[in-house]
């Protein structure tokens, strides 16, 4: 498996240990995150070089984010531009971390 995943007391991060990122990859990603319902993702694909296809990611990303939940995905900042800026992309573990706890505060916000 390309995965290595980490349980963390507010989330699950998984890493990709793979340079190129396929639809394949994806099926199994979302194989692995059924695993963990209703948790917030953090992916880090600080691996990856190439994507065939970030479409996938990205609208699997979009409806998990609809679902009150944060998925926030860590790429090489060079690929970046792949993915859309509406989206929770960040370059470090240390930002996406960062990202994940403004996520955490808004939602509580909106539950008061």
């Amino acid at each position: 498996m390309s995965y290595k995943v980490e349980l963390k007391s507010s989330y699950v991060h998984i890493k990709f240990g793979e340079d190129f990122f396929s639809p394949e990859d994806f099926h199994e990603l979302t194989k692995l995150i059924s695993k963990h319902k209703n948790s917030h993702i953090i992916l880090n694909l600080l691996m990856v070089e190439e994507f065939e296809n970030t479409g996938l990611l990205t609208g699997y990303q979009s409806r998990v984010i609809d679902d009150n939940l944060s998925f926030i995905i860590i790429v090489r900042e060079s690929l970046m531009i792949l993915f859309g800026e509406d989206l929770p992309i960040v370059p470090t573990y240390g930002e996406s971390i960062d990202f994940f706890e403004m996520d955490e505060i808004q939602r509580k916000l909106l539950e008061e």
